[in-house]
């Protein structure tokens, strides 16, 4: 039980990539579709931003930074990734439309034009991304610096602030009333399903990584308080630290062999795990 709260995050990493995926398809075919008429509008605008923004949550846990400075190189895919997510929307609406003979050119066409005169549309959208995803983003890992503890309240946040961007493409939807028709349904629904799924996501991460600090916490304190056997908290120069102990030969010569599980903060939130190796 103590090794699966120390180690692997990765459950809470995936979850969360793909709340903000989804939310952020939800959320952008929300916002064009209330700006904008005509159904094809929520499927050329979230079919690529899932895919793209997805892929922009997944970069951004890169940890590589430019030079020394703390600027991670994942934030600089922002731009070229928001301008190919514009150009093949302009691709897609292009093709949707009826009537054009040469399929190949209109997505060109439309490629180019999305990715250029349509940086009226993709660079407010770039600034509102930012704001609402990235900077909860990058608020979750200046708390993941902190240790476990510090990258599970960071989990949190982020899971948090994914489901409410998500309640918001929900309340977008209901701004536009033309959904009346059969391809204006199905597009309310695929879009309600998207933002469904993100925030459920979002909402599960948040819980699970609250679950996982409310366990640790308990676990140390049960330690602390001789309930466990096999572990102990010692205070080191660098503050308290989990030890595992495995008594030796226990006759008439004992021996303990000690292993550190993990460092603890002054409030006994646990800030790094020993590495296995």
């Amino acid at each position: 039980m103590s090794q699966g709260l120390f180690r692997n995050r990765r459950t809470l990493a995936i979850l969360n990539v793909a709340a903000v995926g989804l939310a952020l398809a939800a959320t952008t075919a929300a916002a064009f579709r209330a700006l904008l008429s005509g159904q094809e509008i929520v499927w050329v605008t979230a079919a690529p931003t899932l895919v793209l923004g997805t892929l922009w949550a997944a970069l951004l846990r890169w940890r590589r930074t430019v030079g020394r400075s703390t600027f991670r190189v994942a934030w600089l895919f922002s731009i070229p990734l928001a301008m190919v997510n514009a150009a093949v929307a302009g691709g897609l609406l292009f093709l949707s439309e009826p009537g054009r003979a040469d399929r190949l050119m209109n997505f060109l066409m439309g490629m180019v034009l999305g990715a250029t005169f349509g940086a009226i549309f993709w660079v407010p959208a770039l600034l509102v991304t930012l704001v609402c995803f990235g900077l909860p983003i990058a608020h979750g890992q200046r708390l993941a610096k902190q240790g476990l503890a510090g990258g599970e309240r960071g989990e949190q946040w982020v899971g948090v602030m994914s489901a409410v961007m998500a309640l918001v493409a929900v309340g977008l939807s209901l701004y536009h009333p033309d959904w009346s028709n059969r391809g204006g349904q199905d597009a309310l629904w695929a879009l309600r399903a998207l933002a469904g799924l993100g925030g459920a996501s979002g909402l599960l991460a948040a819980l699970l990584a609250g679950r996982r600090e409310a366990l640790r916490r308990a676990f140390v304190a049960d330690v602390e308080a001789g309930k466990v056997e096999h572990f102990r908290v010692d205070a080191t120069p660098e503050g308290k630290a989990l030890v595992r102990v495995v008594s030796v030969a226990e006759h008439y010569r004992v021996a303990d062999f000690t292993e550190e599980v993990a460092a603890m903060d002054r409030e006994g939130a646990v800030v790094r795990h020993r590495e296995e190796p």
